[in-house]
């Protein structure tokens, strides 16, 4: 659709990325990874569903270990592939099956280790960026953004995300890869600069929450602060053929 060039990267002995892609004088390196639902899961939900009864989900949708883990093979591989010509590195994760829309916002929050901030005798909320331990900051100097996608049938909504501790950070904001994703593109640089986020950039030890918060307090001038972390939640039940 877009008209960019897609070489495969031949398999080797080695832990190979996926693609070269050529986003017009842009050459991007890409590990793709899919996210599908846990076969365990999918047999307790169809059990479930058989039954009559209603299936039910709650899933919290911050920085997920799993995601870490398939986050962390992808930086290996990038590296591993770097042999190849090429001006920027991303991940492009992709999450599918009944909880796609829950692993895009996991896949996001664990890059960004993000969180949702309110402020005392404040009613709205404000994202956060780098609350919590994060890939992008764990992997600054191999994964340069990431495009967080989730597919429905045939339907697939995705997004841009920069990583702004990236040294080719100020590139990939300019590039042609960036162009392609139009208004698609989170930049925390660029939400802080406008008052819509918060980005925890100090050393921090991510772990002392209060920590955080006192830091977050002090370089932005507010009032007590605290963190909220939503949870995507869904109810199935199965309806006969002829009652549809």
């Amino acid at each position: 659709m877009w008209g960019i060039q897609v070489e495969d990267i031949p398999e080797s002995t080695e832990q190979e990325s996926d693609f070269l892609a050529y986003f017009d004088s842009c050459t991007v390196l890409i590990e793709e990874k899919t996210k599908l639902d846990n076969p365990e899961d999918l047999s307790e939900r169809h059990k479930v569903l058989s039954s009559g009864q209603v299936h039910g989900t709650n899933i919290p949708l911050h920085s997920n270990n799993r995601i870490s883990g398939i986050i962390g093979k992808a930086a290996s591989q990038l590296v591993s592939s770097s042999k190849y010509n090429h001006d920027l590195r991303i991940i492009w994760f992709t999450g599918t099956g009944v909880n796609h829309e829950a692993q895009y916002e996991q896949f996001i929050s664990t890059i960004y280790g993000s969180t949702k901030i309110i402020e005392m005798n404040n009613n709205s909320l404000t994202d956060c960026y780098f609350f919590r331990n994060s890939a992008f900051f764990r992997y600054a100097d191999t994964i340069d953004g990431a495009v967080a996608a989730h597919s429905n049938g045939e339907d697939i909504t995705l997004k841009l995300c920069l990583n702004p501790l990236s040294i080719n950070y100020k590139a990939i904001k300019s590039s042609s890869l960036a162009t392609k994703f139009d208004t698609a593109v989170t930049d925390p640089l660029e939400l802080e600069s406008s008052g819509d986020a918060y980005i925890v950039d100090g050393d921090i030890d991510r772990k002392d929450q209060q920590a955080v918060f006192n830091y977050l307090q002090s370089k932005y001038n507010t009032e007590p602060l605290n963190n909220m972390d939503f949870k995507y939640a869904s109810a199935t039940i199965l309806v006969p053929n002829h009652e549809r």
